[in-house]
């Protein structure tokens, strides 16, 4: 069992008796979650936090933080950071700040153009594919020449019928394939 500090004085939600004690020395990752949920709504969370964070504390969720974030925060090569809801966040760019962006429904426009790049290059290693020719329409960029003859074989392989583009809210008939923007 790990020893409370004196600042935890029966008023951290930790401390009261309908939780299981328990539940906050746990290093199940379900167990870990619920603890965090649990120490958003505590006024001392900060505090808490700061305590383990400052102390050392190598096991426990403490203010939110388990032992994990708490390693990733004290390390020096990583920029991970605390929200004002006390979760760790990933620095934007990152992958996983991506992910936990769409995860709680945030727009992140460095997140949202790291992530469209690494799709991009995704893209070229299959050598060009519509959807990296719209990746790069999305960047503002040209269209390389892998993507934009993916995205051509694409329309030439659809039904004559098929070949209509949206042009403001009317359809345009075009048997030569979408029209090309010259780069000016």
């Amino acid at each position: 069992m790990i020893e409370l500090p004196a600042f935890l004085d029966g008023t951290a939600i930790c401390a009261r008796t309908e939780h299981d004690p328990d539940l906050w020395h746990s290093a199940l990752p379900t167990d870990e979650a619920t603890a965090a949920a649990h120490c958003r709504a505590c006024p001392l969370r900060q505090a808490c936090a700061d305590y383990a964070l400052n102390n050392g504390e190598q096991r426990g969720t403490w203010g939110g933080l388990t032992a994990r974030d708490r390693r990733r925060l004290l390390r020096p090569d990583d920029q991970s950071w605390v929200d004002g809801q006390g979760r760790v966040r990933r620095p934007c760019g990152t992958d996983a700040a991506y992910w936990a962006h769409r995860r709680l429904d945030e727009a992140c426009e460095v997140c949202e153009t790291a992530r469209a790049r690494k799709v991009l290059e995704t893209a070229h290693a299959k050598g060009g594919t519509v959807n990296g020719a719209k990746l790069h329409r999305r960047l503002g960029e040209a269209v390389c020449d892998a993507c934009l003859g993916a995205e051509r074989r694409a329309w030439a392989a659809r039904p004559a019928e098929q070949r209509t583009r949206k042009t403001r809210g009317r359809a345009q008939q075009t048997e030569a394939g979408p029209a090309l923007a010259l780069a000016s």
